[in-house]
């Protein structure tokens, strides 16, 4: 899976991202490519299957999480046709700040990108 690591490198190019990640959602329900160090790079097959679930109310109540990072669900059009996009924030942990992450569906994967501080959710889910 080795190609997916320069798309994972394409997203982070332009300075709005801090972590980026290509992740598996059918048959093969893992992390394929993933910035170095990252939260993304710890994605367990559980948390694929609460984003793709047939369930799509329940993380709006109960929120997410992406490699243990608590998260909270903001927009789901990851089923829309023309979209096939999640807007998550990450929860703030001992007082660390939040970011915005956007999740888009495509074919057999999840792309994933978390923006650094200030960066608008709808920017990033337009990558």
């Amino acid at each position: 899976m080795a190609g997916w690591q320069s798309y994972v490198d394409n997203l982070m190019c332009d300075g709005c991202c801090q972590e980026a990640a290509i992740v598996g959602y059918c048959d093969a329900k893992y992390v394929w490519a993933a910035t170095a160090g990252g939260v993304f790079q710890s994605i367990m097959p559980v948390e694929i299957d609460m984003i793709v679930g047939k369930d799509r109310e329940g993380f709006f109540t109960n929120g997410l999480t992406l490699g243990a990072k608590k998260c909270s669900v903001i927009r789901d059009s990851l089923y829309v046709d023309g979209d096939c996009t999640m807007d998550i924030r990450t929860k703030s942990q001992g007082g660390e700040p939040t970011y915005n992450v956007a999740v888009g569906r495509a074919g057999r994967v999840l792309v994933s990108g978390m923006g650094k501080e200030g960066v608008h959710g709808g920017g990033l889910n337009k990558k």
